[in-house]
């Protein structure tokens, strides 16, 4: 189909492909990323935590170290879904802005890794302090025996997923 072409609404299924059960992993677990994921919700937390520059790829950088530590920049770039090239020029400008500095890596005389300076893991904390303050504000109703259940689930569903191929 030539791009100047276009379809009635009738004739094409615009449903989902996947059935909407709220009580599918698939859809609970993709609605949480996406939404942590969102251009939306990162833009707040930068406000909410004051981040000192206007700029979402340096502000994704600091949250990965802070929830990773440091980290080799072909991981990080890999973790951020970026090239190399333009992590270099990230970590440059957050090495300007006294964000992170490069370190040998321990046991590897040519390994460089990426770790926060101390301003920087003083704004990691803040982005990891609310993230708890809103997880915390939505399982504030919740019975304390589901939210421990929730918790013991969820590492157990990362464990199990993230170490998969």
């Amino acid at each position: 189909m030539a791009r100047s072409e276009s379809l009635e609404a009738g004739a094409v299924d615009l449903s989902a492909v996947i059935e909407q059960d709220p009580l599918d992993l698939r859809i609970s677990v993709s609605s949480i990323v996406h939404w942590a994921d969102s251009h939306e919700v990162r833009r707040r937390v930068m406000a909410a935590v004051d981040f000192p520059i206007d700029d979402m790829a340096m502000f994704l950088v600091v949250n990965q170290l802070s929830y990773r530590g440091a980290m080799r920049p072909s991981e990080l770039a890999s973790a951020l879904g970026t090239g190399r090239a333009n992590l270099t020029k990230i970590t440059h400008r957050l090495h300007d802005a006294g964000l992170v500095v490069r370190v040998a890596a321990p046991g590897d005389d040519r390994g460089v890794l990426v770790a926060l300076t101390p301003t920087g893991r003083e704004i990691g904390a803040r982005i990891m302090n609310n993230a708890g303050s809103t997880f915390r504000a939505a399982l504030a109703q919740w019975d304390p025996a589901d939210v421990d259940t929730l918790r013991r689930l969820l590492a157990r569903l990362a464990e199990e997923t993230v170490s998969r191929p």
